[in-house]
């Protein structure tokens, strides 16, 4: 599969790199920084690109078969807290690109807490999504004004607990829309894993899946 994956130089971008090149794909990895990128493989290629240009977007998407959102909004507390639109703004440009180039399938990752759910954690809903609160602001505007109206493509959204940089299990528990009861957390070895099984199976397509231990 001829992969375009947006946010590689992320934590959990990485290990969908990682094992989609395991695995045989051909990536197509775009950064803003290039020179981040320390992999070398000979199915990956590293172009310059910024999600919020949208003729960047169109240039870059160009050739793919399956579009891969894992951005996110900054690497440490400071970044994650401020205004962005790198989830509105990015995922409408991916969007309008993956259409002009006649792309169907986008995988892309969410958070739990967009919309209430009767099985998140007290502490994620009352403390995580208060400090976070333009990144999550910024995620439901995504998904109102751009999934939502997206019933000509095949995306999927992958909802995952509080991400955890530990070995892949293979072994979680996923639901539609709401998080399995007493999930907490999950390994972002295994969020790459399962976000990267999504285009291969129509099961989940155009809804949110959690994902938690």
């Amino acid at each position: 599969m001829k992969i375009v994956l947006w946010g590689a130089t992320g934590l959990t971008g990485r290990e969908v790199l990682s094992q989609a090149l395991e695995d045989g794909h051909e990536v197509k990895a775009v950064v803003r920084k290039p020179e981040q990128i320390k992999v070398e493989h000979a199915n990956l290629t590293v172009v310059r690109g910024n999600v919020l240009n949208p003729q960047s977007v169109q240039e870059a998407v160009a050739g793919g078969e399956v579009v891969i959102s894992a951005l996110g909004s900054g690497s440490t507390l400071a970044q994650a807290r401020k205004p962005t639109t790198v989830y509105s703004e990015g995922f409408a440009n991916i969007v309008a690109a993956m259409r002009k180039h006649d792309i169907r399938r986008f995988i892309a990752l969410v958070a739990v807490g967009t919309v209430p759910d009767p099985n998140e954690p007290l502490i994620h809903k009352q403390i995580i999504r208060r400090i976070l609160k333009a990144n999550y602001d910024d995620i439901r505007k995504a998904e109102k004004n751009v999934l939502a109206n997206c019933d000509d493509l095949d995306w999927i959204g992958i909802r995952p607990m509080k991400l955890m940089n530990t070995p892949r299990t293979g072994k979680y528990r996923t639901a539609v829309n709401f998080l399995p009861p007493n999930g907490v957390e999950i390994s972002r070895a295994d969020v790459a894993e399962f976000m990267l099984k999504q285009m291969n199976t129509d099961e989940h397509l155009r809804s949110y899946v959690t994902i938690a231990y």
